[in-house]
C-alpha cells in the first residue's frame, strides 16, 4: 500500500501536480471528482487546457515558477469537464522541487456549498424583510380587499347581468389572487414548528404523479421513475413535502411545454440515498426535465420572491419550497442549461428528526 497516495486521496480538498513543462502528473481522487479529469489524462493534459487557456492564471503561474512565491485566489470559478457544473474554489498555486526538478502544485478547496449558503442566507434575509413589511401592511390591505370582493359578489347576485357579471367575476378572482399572495408571503415570514410523522418519500411522489397524470397526458409528457425501494422512512411534514414536490413537478411540466417540442418531453424523477464517505446522510430526490432550461443570468434569481419567467405565476414557488426544505435541515441544488433542460435536486437529512415531534 502506498501510504502517500492513501493520505492524498483521503484529503477533503483537491491536489494536482504539473511538471516543469506544465503537463499533468498527478491528481488525487477529490480532484478527479471536482474537475472531471481522471488518471488517463496524466502526461497528456496541459495546464493551459486544464484552465481553459485562462490568461490571468497563465500569468500567475509564470510568476510562481519564476519567483517561487505562492498565489491564492479565494473565489475562483472552476467548471467540471463532464457535468458542466461551475464550482467555487479556493485556488492555491505554489512551486515545489524534487531535487533540482521544479513542479507546480495546485490545490482546490471546494467552497461552493458555503457560497450557496451565504447566498441563501442573504436571500432569506430579503424574504424576511419583505415578509415583515407585508405582515405589517396585510391588515391595511385585507380590509379594503375584503370589502371590494364582498361588494362585487353582492352586485353579481343583485343584478345578474351577463355583461356585468364577467367584469365582477374578474374583480372577485383577482381579489382572491391578491389575498393568496399575501398568505404565501406571510408564510415566508413565519418560523414554523414542523409537525412530523413517518414519511415514505417514494409513496408521496407516486401519489403526486397519479394526481397529475391527466396533465402529463394532455401535454404528451413522459414521466420516468427511478426510485430506490430501500429508502428509509423519515420523520417530516408530509403536507409540506407534497407542496414542494408538486411545485417542482409543475415547474418541470411548464418548462417542457415551453420548449414547444412536438414530441412532448420527459420528466425523470429519481430517489436515492446520497452517500458521503459510505455513510448515507441525505435522501436525494431529483427532478430532471428536457425543457426550456434557465439562462445563467436567471439562475441567480430563481429563489428570489416574485422572480418568475412565466407569463402567469407569483414567483413564490421556489422561495417557499426552499424555506420548507431548509426547515427540514436540507437544501435544494439547481443546475440548468438554456434550451437543454433543468435538474433540481432536493436533499433531506435522514436523521434530522429521529422521532415524531
Amino acid at each position: 500500500m502506498d501510504i502517500n497516495a492513501l493520505i492524498l486521496n483521503n484529503l477533503n480538498y483537491s491536489v494536482i501536480l504539473f511538471d516543469e513543462n506544465l503537463v499533468l502528473r498527478f491528481l488525487n481522487l477529490p480532484a478527479q471528482e471536482l474537475t472531471g479529469y481522471s488518471d488517463r489524462f496524466l502526461t497528456v493534459l496541459t495546464l493551459n487546457s486544464f484552465f481553459n487557456n485562462n490568461a490571468y492564471i497563465e500569468e500567475k503561474v509564470k510568476n510562481v515558477m519564476l519567483t517561487g512565491e505562492g498565489f491564492i485566489e479565494f473565489e475562483y470559478k472552476f467548471q467540471n469537464k463532464n457535468r458542466g457544473q461551475t464550482r467555487y474554489v479556493i485556488l492555491e498555486i505554489s512551486k515545489i522541487t524534487d531535487g533540482d526538478k521544479p513542479y507546480l502544485l495546485i490545490s482546490l478547496k471546494d467552497i461552493t456549498r458555503f457560497k450557496e449558503m451565504d447566498h441563501n442566507i442573504k436571500n432569506e434575509e430579503r424574504i424576511e424583510d419583505l415578509a415583515r413589511f407585508i405582515a405589517e401592511m396585510s391588515h391595511e390591505i385585507r380590509n379594503p380587499l375584503g370589502g371590494i370582493k364582498a361588494s362585487a359578489a353582492y352586485l353579481k347576485r343583485k343584478f345578474n347581468e351577463p355583461d356585468l357579471n364577467n367584469f365582477l367575476e374578474i374583480i372577485i378572482k383577482e381579489s382572491s389572487r391578491i389575498n393568496n399572495l399575501i398568505e404565501e408571503l406571510l408564510g415566508l415570514s413565519k418560523k414554523h414548528k414542523i409537525k412530523t410523522s413517518a414519511v415514505n418519500i417514494n409513496k408521496i411522489i407516486n401519489e403526486i404523479i397519479i394526481m397529475e397524470q391527466a396533465e402529463f397526458s394532455a401535454k404528451n409528457i413522459e414521466v420516468v421513475k427511478e426510485f430506490d425501494p430501500s429508502l428509509p422512512k423519515i420523520y417530516a411534514s408530509e403536507n409540506a413535502l407534497i407542496q414542494v414536490f408538486l411545485n417542482l413537478i409543475k415547474n418541470s411540466v411548464y418548462a417542457v411545454n415551453a420548449a414547444a417540442k412536438t414530441s412532448g418531453g420527459t420528466i425523470k424523477i429519481t430517489t436515492k440515498l446520497d452517500y458521503t464517505r459510505n455513510n448515507p446522510k441525505f435522501i436525494k430526490i431529483e427532478f430532471i426535465d428536457n425543457g426550456c432550461g434557465i439562462s445563467k443570468n436567471d439562475m441567480n434569481n430563481i429563489f428570489v420572491p416574485f422572480f418568475t419567467t412565466k407569463e402567469k405565476g407569483s414567483g413564490l414557488g421556489l422561495a417557499v419550497s426552499q424555506k420548507i426544505i431548509h426547515e427540514h435541515g436540507g437544501f435544494i441544488d439547481v443546475s440548468s442549461a438554456k434550451n437543454r433542460g433543468t435538474a433540481v435536486s432536493v436533499y433531506i437529512p435522514i436523521e434530522k428528526f429521529k422521532t415524531p415531534a
